[in-house]
């Protein structure tokens, strides 16, 4: 779905600036809560949206233990393997559809065509039910394992009957059923338990088919906290706490492997069919109706949650004018501006990264938090370095008719113009140092006035003509 413009504007009630030094980030520590699993079995982690997938469906019952973290396999998919199913991570996906499980069964019987594998008019069994999108049937252990593991979404639909196939770990023959996304086996000797129907183990067979994943399956470090940011927005618009929750909850839970970049544009849809509204903002010294005003508060705070946690930032673009809601940390801000102004950053750790975003409407505050496997860095801050002062001019004034007759509101608190550099200090586990600047030019931002019909502006001021 096509991009809607994005805001690079402030909106409503910004005040002077003050120099405070940046805090450094806190040290890292262990994840904590139900976001995170770690299996030391196998020595891997599963996390966030994956998780969420993995414990509603069984967890490792059904799926048996995590092989590898989620990697870029062979295919350039992202997924994870685990001992019995591959899941997919699709991040541009709606975050309630980012994970789903390959379809494993279809891709291990492609070109079978032996008589399970026959296509049916209709069911042989009034007992059994019939998906005539597949042509076959499901019945007895096997309809009640699909049943209760998440059914069609899940598994996909059944594209064998049932048949015997023989079992080389256990030598012996076993009765199973193939669908899109997994084969079932029946265990007699289990029966009445929850293991009387499993999954065979068609993750391991996949795996050992994609070479780029399988060099990935060394055991990596508990997943722990890397690096956090908030940032707050009293005296913001409803349109705007709207769109900074929306935009939120739409990075909240990404997941970035090892090598992989993530780019704040192709999170996904910014438009009002996705929940996004307009507001006032100033583009170009005139006050506009804006689709996506507060878009770089959520920005901004991301990338000095990325920043805190040393990772690399490979595209970043600072404001256009100094800005309050940014506590006033000069030169650590991040703009968008689709589809031409983006803010990306690389996972240059050698495991997963996860992204954790909440908003706090009653406290004002948007907080993003970055957890991950540490490999010893720690970051550190100089500055900022402020040079090149230059003053606002004189105010602005515009008339806006949808206004009551005789309102001034003023939109912009004027602020001074600067360059400003922040240093970025990278210390490695092996004490190597890497410094990386962040360069800003803010530009001066005089007063703004909206006016309603029957004002006259008073002398001396800049007018500028009407709003549409």
């Amino acid at each position: 779905m096509r991009h809607m413009p994005l805001a690079l504007v402030v909106i409503l009630l910004l005040t002077a600036v003050a120099l405070p030094a940046a805090a450094a980030p806190a040290a890292p520590q262990a994840a904590q809560g139900g976001n995170f699993a770690f299996f030391p079995e196998t020595g891997h982690n599963v996390g966030m949206q994956i998780k969420r997938f993995f414990d509603a469906h069984g967890g490792a019952e059904t799926f048996g233990l995590p092989l590898t973290e989620l990697v870029v396999g062979v295919d350039g998919l992202q997924v994870q393997y685990f001992e019995r199913a591959r899941f997919e991570y699709r991040p541009s996906a709606p975050p309630e559809g980012r994970v789903a499980l390959s379809r494993a069964g279809a891709l291990v019987t492609a070109g079978r065509a032996d008589a399970p594998f026959q296509w049916l008019a209709a069911s042989p069994d009034p007992a059994r039910t019939f998906f005539p999108e597949s042509g076959h049937t499901i019945g007895g252990a096997f309809a009640w394992f699909w049943q209760s593991h998440g059914g069609l979404a899940v598994f996909g639909y059944p594209i064998s009957e049932e048949l015997s196939e023989f079992d080389p770990a256990a030598n012996t023959e076993r009765l199973v059923q193939y669908f899109e996304r997994a084969r079932f086996e029946y265990h007699p000797e289990r029966a009445g338990t929850p293991s009387e129907v499993v999954l065979s183990p068609l993750g391991r067979q996949l795996l050992a088919q994609d070479p780029v994943a399988s060099a990935q399956m060394a055991p990596a470090r508990p997943v722990e906290l890397l690096g956090q940011a908030s940032t707050g927005f009293n005296s913001s618009s409803f349109e705007r706490v709207t769109n900074i929750s929306r935009a939120t909850a739409m990075v909240d839970s990404f997941v970035v492997p090892a090598g992989a970049e993530f780019s704040f544009i192709g999170v996904g849809d910014f438009s009002e069919a996705n929940g996004f509204v307009e507001g006032y903002g100033i583009v170009g010294g005139r006050l506009e109706r804006v689709l996506g005003g507060g878009l770089c508060q959520v920005s901004t705070t991301l990338f000095r949650a990325v920043s805190n946690a040393g990772l690399q930032i490979t595209r970043r673009v600072g404001h256009s004018h100094v800005v309050n809601f940014y506590e006033n940390i000069l030169g650590f801000d991040a703009t968008v501006f689709t589809p031409s102004v983006d803010f990306r950053w690389r996972n240059d750790t050698a495991a997963p990264v996860y992204v954790v975003g909440t908003t706090d409407v009653g406290a004002a505050r948007v907080t993003f938090q970055i957890y991950g496997s540490s490999d010893g860095r720690k970051v550190s801050y100089q500055g900022p370095f402020p040079k090149n002062w230059q003053q606002p001019g004189v105010a602005v004034w515009q008339l806006d008719r949808s206004l009551p007759s005789g309102a001034v509101r003023q939109m912009v608190h004027g602020r001074a113009g600067v360059e400003v550099t922040y240093n970025r200090v990278i210390t490695l586990a092996n004490g190597a140092t890497r410094t990386d600047r962040y360069y800003t030019r803010y530009t001066p931002w005089d007063d703004f006035f909206a006016y309603g019909p029957g004002v006259k502006p008073p002398a001396g001021v800049r007018v500028i003509p009407p709003k549409p």
